[in-house]
């Protein structure tokens, strides 16, 4: 990133005028690292020094601040001989001595041509049209040594560089892969090591920390507040290349450390779906992470020690389990369980977690009249509530490692039974090998992506299907009449009637080819969505 660098000289008779000019220049043209050296002509050229020229060294660091942290600088020329060997001419200069022909500690070095730093016994010095090399250096950023050739003119800034920090921490990530923003509120990086400057800065796009370590072997401590800490291995810290650590980001760097843990992890035995919270009023909400566990940043200030579960479809509510409390951003991952109870009036939940659909109450026929009682009028049937995937805690397709389209298997279980899967979460069966070969485009069975039986459960299965090869308006939904064979039922509704029925009608909805159409044999015709049979193995 270090590219040649130019150096001027300008008249002092005119100093006070163009100095207000180099100071606009300076906020016009300000960018990413810049090493700068400026001034104005005074001489008709040659290299003979006129005494009344300056030379100026801008020294900024990589995220365009000027380092103004006292940084020496050396500078050789009249033959090209690099900084501190023998020349016709070697000089150097600390930031805000008294070398310095401003004297300030500003990240700018100003020196007369006249000096003895500039003109001393060692030659004739630096002046116009000569070639220069010329370092920085200060304990805690990498050293720089360019090399370019004096322009004698009263131009503007040309030629840019930048002194990079010795440490760079390009990002945290948590457990789960979502980034926390470093910027020192909500996660934060420090060097264990001696620390000459350091800044939170996203001059690059992204928030990072930047440290000028100057010791060796420290390590970097990521965190954030409600997670457990993660310190990195020790580092080298060098004066000719930047040492870079991420946690958990992947970003390549010299030290690739794993993502901060949550702090809190409550399990929920037998569910996946639900919600869980805690910390102080069961304020912090936690993160759904799969299988069964939710992810709690509960912040060290916090005190309570309860977490909840709640079940978004009100079957079971205010469970809870209590945890110990975390005072320190090392303590270790507090862990915690909750048991659900098996539901009231017996049965159980699917192993999945998700509460099955509402099963229809029968009606109640009419009780006739006595002398003694009067008549009770007969109660109608209360039809089933069918299953949803956001009753299952589905999201998004991409929450679950899918898209549109793919063909999923949980493989291992008591359910290989092979789906395919649609945008609104819900998913149709092959209910034949053959119907599958149908589909060459599908890439056969070696392209079934393995599952687990949860991700696969938090998905719905449908068994409705329309023939888009032939641009059949018509529904059908398949009746499954054995283990590999089944009859398609025309659903004869309007769609109002249909959506009427069921909200979700249409995003059930699965095109097949007429190759599959045609495989079906066909039944009687449906007159309700309710008499579309509900697939389970």
């Amino acid at each position: 990133m270090l590219s040649g660098a130019s150096m001027f000289f300008m008249d002092k008779a005119t100093d006070s005028k163009k100095t207000s000019k180099w100071s606009f220049l300076g906020v016009l043209f300000a960018v990413l690292a810049a090493f700068l050296f400026f001034s104005g002509s005074a001489s008709a050229g040659g290299n003979a020094i006129d005494t009344a020229d300056y030379i100026y060294f801008r020294i900024d660091t990589e995220i365009n601040v000027l380092n103004d942290k006292s940084v020496l600088v050396k500078w050789s020329c009249g033959g090209g001989a690099t900084s501190g060997s023998l020349s016709i001419y070697q000089g150097s200069v600390t930031d805000g001595t008294s070398s310095d022909s401003d004297g300030l500690v500003n990240g700018i070095v100003q020196i007369a041509s006249q000096s003895l730093e500039n003109a001393g016994a060692n030659g004739s010095g630096c002046d116009g049209g000569e070639s220069i090399t010329a370092s920085v250096s200060l304990g805690g950023w990498v050293s720089r040594t360019w090399a370019s050739s004096i322009t004698d003119t009263a131009g503007g800034f040309i030629n840019r560089a930048s002194m990079d920090y010795t440490i760079v921490v390009n990002g945290i990530v948590e457990q789960l892969g979502n980034t926390l923003t470093l910027n020192g509120t909500t996660a934060s990086a420090t060097y264990s090591g001696t620390v000459a400057s350091q800044s939170y800065s996203n001059y690059s796009g992204t928030y990072k920390k930047y440290i000028a370590g100057s010791t060796d072997a420290g390590t970097v401590k990521g965190g954030a507040d409600g997670y457990v800490n993660r310190t990195s291995s020790a580092l080298t810290i060098s004066a000719t290349a930047s040492q870079s650590v991420d946690f958990g980001a992947s970003t390549d760097s010299d030290l690739d450390e794993s993502s901060l843990l949550f702090g809190h992890v409550v399990t929920v035995s037998g569910y996946t779906n639900g919600s869980v919270r805690a910390g102080d009023s069961l304020s912090i909400v936690c993160s759904n992470g799969g299988a069964g566990s939710w992810y709690c940043p509960v912040p060290l200030a916090h005190t309570g020690t309860t977490a909840e579960y709640s079940y978004p479809s009100g079957g079971i509510t205010s469970l809870t389990a209590t945890y110990t409390d975390r005072t320190t951003g090392g303590d270790a991952q507090v862990a915690s369980t909750i048991t659900p109870p098996t539901p009231s009036g017996g049965g159980s939940y699917s192993e999945s977690g998700t509460v099955p659909a509402t099963p229809a109450t029968p009606a109640v026929p009419a009780t006739p009249a006595t002398e003694e009682t009067p008549a009770v009028p007969a109660t109608p049937a209360i039809p089933a509530t069918p299953a949803t995937p956001a009753s299952r805690g589905f999201v998004s397709l991409a929450a679950l490692n899918l898209k549109e389209g793919d063909v999923v298997s949980a493989a291992g279980s008591d359910d290989p039974d092979v789906y395919i899967v649609n945008d609104w979460g819900y998913k149709r069966l092959f209910l034949n090998p053959a119907i599958f070969g149908f589909y060459g485009h599908l890439g056969g069975f070696n392209r079934v992506k393995n599952t687990s039986s949860t991700v696969r459960d938090t998905m719905v299965t449908s068994g409705l299907f329309r023939n888009c090869e032939t641009n059949d308006a018509k529904v059908y939904g398949v009746e499954a009449t054995g283990e590999d064979a089944g009859l398609l039922h025309w659903v004869n509704v309007s769609g109002d009637e249909a959506v009427a029925q069921d909200s979700e009608f249409f995003k059930k909805v699965f095109c097949i080819n007429g190759n599959e159409f045609n495989w079906y044999s066909k039944g009687a015709d449906y007159s309700s969505v309710g008499q579309v049979p509900a697939y389970s193995r």
